[in-house]
């Protein structure tokens, strides 16, 4: 049941996302409105189980500062569909506020512990005793009070929407495209639809419910059966009774077509992406290897140029191995292998019978002023403090 519920709603929310967002951004307003509309409808659903409390734990109450964005989000969406872009003014704040006081009035039951929220709502689920939700602690106003606002606000708002949007089909002064038209007028039959819905648990809740424990008005939760599952799919169903809509008016076999493009295309993608990290792999480690195996860098007139020619590798590709996978310029990683080698022969002895302007030359520096400041660079000293510091003797 759950399953074809998430299923179902995933479907229709990547459809319209996906043939909406090219032409109008503002489909992320009523994507949003319904994904919060079917996630509390979730936690009704599974008051109604006796498994899957962690889960409700996590969507009951919870829910409810994102549930009074429902009908902002969806006239933000209708705004948009009008303006045929995306709308976000400072007004949205405004719209906002009935959401951020219920947060606020919700922060005491947020801190209730895990344990006690799933100990509590397994109760509910098992309706071994009764429950009155006006226990549950809230900083300003009781849980019952908050969701009944909570409800008569978004009614108010799909209302206020469907009367706007009648006044405005019947303004004949207004020039509207014929596409938004058709989703003006899908509207007008999926808003109502969701809204009967909506009434329907309303009066189902409090006439058929045992004990009489209402959903929507009283402070008890009440036990239902499998017919509200069937109500709860009443939304998402009817968008495909809408393909216009669903599909953003594109002919289906031209957006099968699309579809079969775009998975092609990222499979394509995904493989010359796999190849490319393959490549550069393979790049850094042959050039790692080479490095520290060839010892090349003890040329000193070792430059980028001869790695490339040596490996067979493109310069862009090794610069790349450097700077983007390295994380460091060549010259600064040829100075340390240089450094690290001229480390070696201290710790050989080396110093005892060659001066350290010898052994900068065998490490492969031009000079002693350049090994120096290498060296120092490394390690945050000169060569012969540093000899001093960790072998104790000099030449």
């Amino acid at each position: 049941m759950f399953f074809a519920f998430g299923v179902i709603l995933l479907i229709i929310l990547g459809l319209l996302f996906v043939n909406h967002w090219s032409t109008n951004k503002g489909i992320i307003y009523l994507v949003l409105s319904i994904l919060v509309i079917c996630s509390r409808q979730l936690s009704f659903l599974l008051l109604n189980t006796r498994e899957y409390v962690n889960i409700l734990s996590i969507t009951f109450i919870h829910m409810d500062p994102l549930s009074a964005m429902t009908g902002p989000l969806f006239y933000y969406y209708v705004r948009s569909l009008i303006k045929g872009k995306i709308v976000f003014d400072y007004q949205f704040i405004i719209h906002a506020i009935p959401a951020i006081i219920f947060l606020i009035n919700t922060i005491p039951y947020y801190f209730y512990p895990v344990e006690n929220k799933v100990l509590f709502l397994n109760g509910v689920q098992q309706h071994n005793s009764p429950v009155n939700l006006s226990d549950l602690r809230y900083l300003f106003f009781s849980y019952s009070f908050q969701r009944t606002v909570l409800h008569f606000i978004n009614f108010c708002y799909f209302a206020f929407i469907l009367i706007y949007l009648v006044r405005l089909r019947k303004d004949s002064s207004l020039f509207l495209k014929k596409k938004v038209k058709t989703t003006i007028n899908n509207i007008l039959i999926v808003v109502p639809i969701f809204m009967i819905m909506f009434v329907s648990i309303v009066v189902y809740s409090n006439i058929i419910a045992t004990n009489a424990a209402g959903l929507i008005f009283k402070n008890s939760i009440f036990k239902v059966d499998e017919y509200l599952f069937f109500l709860m799919l009443i939304l998402p169903l009817s968008f495909f009774l809408m393909p216009n809509w669903l599909y953003n008016g594109q002919d289906l076999s031209l957006f099968v077509e699309e579809w079969r493009k775009f998975f092609t295309k990222s499979s394509d993608t995904i493989q010359m992406q796999a190849a490319s990290t393959y490549i550069k792999t393979d790049d850094l480690h042959r050039v790692v290897h080479y490095m520290e195996n060839e010892k090349p860098y003890l040329q000193f007139n070792f430059i980028l140029h001869d790695i490339s020619s040596a490996l067979n590798i493109p310069h862009v590709r090794i610069t790349h191995c450097f700077n983007q996978q390295l994380n460091i310029s060549f010259p600064t990683y040829r100075n340390k292998l240089r450094v690290a080698h001229a480390i070696r022969l201290f710790k050989n002895g080396m110093h005892l019978t060659t001066s350290i302007e010898g052994i900068a030359a065998k490490s492969g520096f031009k000079s002693k002023s350049i090994f120096y400041a290498a060296f120092k660079a490394e390690h945050g000293m000169n060569p012969a403090a540093w000899i001093q510091k960790n072998i104790g003797r000099l030449e």
